[in-house]
Order: C-alpha cells, then sequence, then structure tokens
C-alpha cells in the first residue's frame, strides 16, 4: 500500500502536465471549462504587450508539479525513514 501512494502521489505532476498540454492544445475541456493550458493559450496573442497574461497560468502549472513532486519525494523518505 505505502508504494501505490507513493506512485499516485509522483504521479501527480506528470497528469498536471499532461492535462495542460492537451488544454493547450485544444484537446481538453469544452470553451467555458477553465484549464491552465488553455488560459495560456488563450492569452498568447498578449504576450508582446503584457508578458505576465501568459506566464501566470504557466508558472501555476510548474508550481502545482513541482509541489507534487516534492511532496510525493517527501512520503517516499518518510517511509523509507520507517523501515517499511
Amino acid at each position: 500500500m505505502p508504494s501505490a501512494v507513493i506512485t499516485a502521489s509522483l504521479d501527480v505532476g506528470s497528469v498536471v502536465l499532461v492535462l495542460a498540454s492537451l488544454s493547450f492544445l485544444g484537446l481538453g475541456q469544452s470553451a467555458p471549462a477553465q484549464g491552465l493550458g488553455a488560459d495560456t493559450a488563450r492569452a498568447l496573442p498578449e504576450l508582446a504587450a503584457h508578458w505576465w497574461i501568459p506566464a501566470i497560468p504557466g508558472l501555476a502549472v510548474m508550481a502545482l508539479s513541482l509541489v507534487a513532486n516534492l511532496a510525493g519525494n517527501a512520503v517516499r523518505n518518510l517511509l523509507a525513514r520507517d523501515g517499511r
């Protein structure tokens, strides 16, 4: 059971990146639904004038995947220290 928890927590970052990538390409949810990739894609025409508009959803994707991977590593280290 602990290995399943570790694997699931480490896979959250990959899932966030895949969903954001598909949403960015237009293969995600339909238009009224919010997605970090779709938000980035919609803001690309504003990139020259307002660089922060598409950068903020991209940074959110990066932060979500980083936090998920760090949490997975922390759980793995905690369980390894207990000798399981």
